[in-house]
């Protein structure tokens, strides 16, 4: 067995994602994290950075990087109410010192957070009934979903089934009520049975479509769902799987790939499907480098068949056939 990478060994050591988070945020005197705790931060939804225009003044008036955070929200389908909107536009003015941005699934990112703000940001998102749970990390990302669920009474269908799933799939540690939220911790009730305690390999990513239309580009997702009508209504979800368009420059372990179509299920199967997907790629993705660690990679490395097997066995069902 390959050893395993640095980062899997701060997910098994990390307490369920709490880390030394807390100290990390108390420290005053640095805009910093410590250096775990860089990498911990993700699931709870925020990436450390620093200004990259500044890094050689800094450096050569001896002074630490211009640190600051990145947060994504967590928002199926993109949907958000004209109010959260605007909440959301607010807290960017009052705390993003780069601003709000949109990004390319379905979600949106406020730049330039500074350490001591954080925990406030972060609670005035949770004001607005938004969070930024497992937005980043080796867990499922938000579920991307055919444009604007008005467009259709099954656009609306599709759209809760998503909205539904991403739900299902959120991590049971309670790290992020604890650290961000003031919420008291509490023995029992976090054994996570889809995650355990090292979580996926490597980030994991579902979309749904819906025909004729592919505007989530759903051969790029690890875990693709593409709705089937018959006769106006949703007969089921053809299931592809093994996408990603992500490649290493020079490394030729690594390259794109679109996924497969491996099979056909009902709307009432799709949370069995995708635990089995992510049980298998937990189970046997590669943890020792993670330029090679997504789906993709274990699925061409073992066989679509196998794969379709080992999906089949731990849903507990077999696929129909496309």
């Amino acid at each position: 067995m390959n050893a395993l990478s640095n980062i899997e060994m701060i997910k098994r050591g990390s307490d369920g994602l709490r880390g030394t988070l807390r100290e990390s945020l108390a420290d005053p005197v640095t805009g910093a994290l410590r250096e775990n705790d860089t990498q911990l931060i993700k699931f709870h939804g925020s990436y450390q950075q620093d200004d990259r225009d500044l890094r050689e003044e800094r450096r050569l008036a001896k002074l630490e990087p211009a640190y600051s955070f990145m947060i994504r929200t967590r928002l199926p389908g993109g949907v958000a109410t004209p109010a959260q909107w605007l909440a959301l536009d607010a807290i960017a003015q009052a705390y993003a010192q780069r601003g709000l941005r949109i990004t390319t699934r379905q979600t949106i990112q406020l730049h330039g957070v500074i350490k001591r703000e954080l925990k406030a940001t972060l609670q005035a998102i949770h004001q607005t009934l938004l969070d930024t749970v497992a937005a980043c990390g080796d867990v499922n990302r938000n579920v991307v979903v055919a444009v604007n669920p008005l467009t259709s009474a099954l656009h609306a269908q599709v759209y809760a089934q998503a909205a539904t799933l991403s739900e299902a799939l959120l991590p049971k540690t309670r790290a992020y009520h604890e650290i961000w939220l003031d919420r008291e911790r509490v023995c029992g009730g976090e054994d996570d049975l889809l995650y355990g305690d090292a979580y996926l390999p490597r980030k994991f990513k579902i979309g749904f479509a819906i025909p004729p239309r592919n505007d989530i580009d759903v051969f790029a997702q690890d875990l693709g769902f593409v709705a089937i009508l018959e006769n106006g209504q949703l007969r089921g979800y053809d299931i592809c799987a093994g996408g990603g368009m992500g490649m290493t420059h020079g490394d030729t372990r690594t390259y794109p790939r679109l996924a497969e179509v491996v099979g056909f299920v009902e709307p009432r199967q799709i949370e069995a499907v995708a635990r089995a997907v992510i049980e298998t790629q937990r189970d046997f993705g590669d943890r020792s480098d993670r330029k090679h660690a997504r789906l993709k990679y274990t699925i061409d490395d073992r066989g679509i068949g196998w794969f379709k097997w080992e999906v089949e066995r731990r849903a507990g069902f077999a696929l129909q056939t496309a």
